[in-house]
């Protein structure tokens, strides 16, 4: 299945006759970039058990949804203003102006909140959703089929790796995000096409990842070199019993030399791109 024609971003980890599938996802996509790749969904009918980074169903219950919002707000006497400086502050209101919202929303926000929030906005305003992302798509798929579902990570340790955001220093963080959503078409685009065509690695490259990697490493790190090391366990133990996974995570966990497919390579295990 490997060679000139691999040009997606679902690979095969086998080792010796027992196997599971790695699938690289976007969480947020466009309604028009369905229908996925047909890889994605031969390795979902091979599949006895699903895979996801966390409990997307859990994930949508107001219980958690609260605890969320607890974690992006102050719930002492600090607000927004009193954690910025004017000058960012005034650039920040700025920009939500020219989205018609009142920056009196975000009062009690943490920046990495506001941040987090803004980014989420900028990709509704494209068209890219949750509900069209991979992950969802593929959770409600296994629901119709009764196919078993499975985590690698519960939520509260999601919350605590997004919660690191916090250790970006609050001006800086939010100046980067107005400079990010600036490029995001760009962005976006260069991203889908790494994805669809299974050139991972091309991420690597991309000015936001080498910002984040060397402006915050410590973010980088929490965020993804941590987690893809907290996983490989469980991945490792996929290949060792009777069952055919399909893991789905998000593409940036695979590239670069901490990347999941590196890892796995370095393990032994022989990864095959399909």
């Amino acid at each position: 299945m490997a060679g000139a024609q691999a040009d997606t971003s679902v690979w095969k980890i086998s080792q010796n006759k027992d196997y599971f599938y790695l699938a690289g996802t976007i969480h947020v996509l466009n309604k028009d970039d369905y229908p996925l790749p047909s890889e994605f969904e031969q390795a979902y009918n091979d599949a006895d058990t699903l895979v996801f980074e966390t409990d997307l169903e859990a994930g949508n219950q107001a219980e958690h949804q609260a605890k969320f919002m607890a974690a992006m707000t102050y719930q002492d006497s600090r607000t927004l203003a009193s954690e910025l400086t004017p000058n960012t502050y005034k650039q920040l209101e700025a920009f939500l102006s020219s989205r018609n919202i009142p920056i009196a929303h975000f009062t009690k926000y943490q920046p990495w909140g506001v941040s987090l929030m803004l980014t989420i906005m900028e990709y509704r305003r494209l068209g890219m959703i949750s509900e069209f992302g991979v992950d969802n798509y593929f959770s409600n798929k296994a629901k119709t089929d009764n196919k078993p579902i499975a985590s690698l990570e519960s939520l509260d340790e999601q919350l605590g790796f997004l919660q690191s955001l916090a250790a970006i220093d609050p001006n800086t963080n939010i100046q980067y995000t107005l400079q990010d959503i600036d490029n995001m078409p760009q962005w976006i685009l260069a991203m889908k096409q790494a994805w669809r065509s299974g050139k991972v690695e091309d991420f690597s490259d991309m000015k936001p990842v080498q910002d984040m990697k060397k402006d915050f490493p410590q973010v980088y790190n929490t965020i993804i070199v941590n987690r893809n090391h907290n996983w490989m366990p469980e991945l490792i133990g996929y290949t060792k019993n009777k069952d055919v996974e399909f893991v789905l995570v998000g593409a940036m966990h695979l590239n670069g030399q901490d990347g999941l497919l590196s890892q796995l390579k370095d393990y032994g295990f022989q990864v095959e791109q399909i």
